[in-house]
């Protein structure tokens, strides 16, 4: 313990203490070192601290100015070395990443994997989803980049992602697929045809499925037999299993999932669906979260399509 310290606990137990004696037995110190410290200081400073005429023993006011500023000082002191092993924390763990968005996971996958082998150094951990409140699991460091929907607060720095365009699939194994086209027009004669394909959804991702169920009511789709898959691509790669069956696809994703050739792409309008998503991150983040956070939104910005 510091001499410092030892004067607050010194100057903090006359309060519950008659004589100096009594002082040195609370603190497990010897009387004479006790007297020695508040000579020295009283020296030092010019003044009384502690009126030892009467009994109890009391602060003089001189005492009891040093005992409220030494509590400041000594919580100052707390608070930065609480700070300063935070840090020490945080560069000894990875910086953990957050995706709201399931269908950016390939895209956000290889644009981890891309700055990391630029900087060998880097220690990235790409997490689940978080269910709780953005601005609290960044502010206690629960998380160190989210990519979300948009949560507005003065202490969170926002940039913004594109939308991807989405996309109904249609297998080889049916109708209306066309072999000698990638795209097919958004249009109800093509539509129609696919009124009773089945559907498969994303488990876990409640407001997405909400903004398709919306979709399928618009253009008037009525899928059978729904199941719910954990990812885009499985839910894609099980479409292509089961034939007769679509999902919400991007076409990345139908790209890395699915044989060239051997499906069509239907473009959905950017009225009917779409995801608002934005990479965030602390206004006061490491240098090296700030330099992650504007090279994922570099990357995903081109990869987006």
């Amino acid at each position: 313990m510091s001499r410092q310290r030892t004067l607050l606990s010194i100057l903090q137990s006359v309060a519950f203490s008659t004589t100096i004696s009594e002082i040195a037995d609370r603190l497990y110190l010897s009387q004479p070192y006790v007297s020695r410290i508040l000579k020295d200081e009283e020296s030092k400073f010019g003044v009384t601290l502690i009126n030892r005429r009467d009994k109890p023993i009391e602060l003089t006011k001189f005492g009891n100015s040093v005992l409220c500023n030494l509590k400041k000082i000594a919580s100052a002191e707390d608070s930065l070395n609480a700070s300063i092993a935070n840090l020490k924390a945080q560069e000894s763990r990875p910086i953990r990443i957050s995706n709201g968005n399931p269908f950016l996971t390939a895209d956000l996958t290889q644009a981890i994997v891309a700055y990391v082998d630029q900087h060998p150094d880097a220690n990235v951990e790409l997490n689940r989803p978080l269910v709780r409140n953005v601005e609290n699991d960044l502010a206690e460091g629960a998380v160190d980049i989210v990519i979300a929907q948009r949560w507005n607060a003065a202490d969170i720095q926002i940039t913004d992602l594109p939308s991807p365009v989405y996309y109904l699939p249609i297998m080889n194994t049916c109708v209306p697929f066309d072999p000698n086209v990638l795209f097919q027009p958004f249009e109800k004669d093509t539509l129609t045809r696919m009124t009773d394909y089945r559907y498969v959804g994303l488990s876990g991702h409640s407001e997405f499925q909400a903004f398709v169920d919306n979709l399928f009511k618009r253009v008037g789709i009525h899928p059978q037999h729904k199941l719910f898959l954990p990812t885009p691509t499985s839910a894609l790669q099980v479409v292509a299993q089961m034939g007769d069956a679509t999902t919400i696809t991007t076409r990345r994703i139908a790209q890395l999932a699915l044989t060239a050739g051997q499906y069509n792409l239907i473009p959905l309008p950017t009225n009917f669906i779409r995801t608002d998503t934005s990479i965030m991150c602390l206004t006061n983040a490491t240098p090296e979260i700030q330099k992650l956070t504007a090279f994922l939104h570099k990357t995903l910005v081109k990869t987006i399509h």
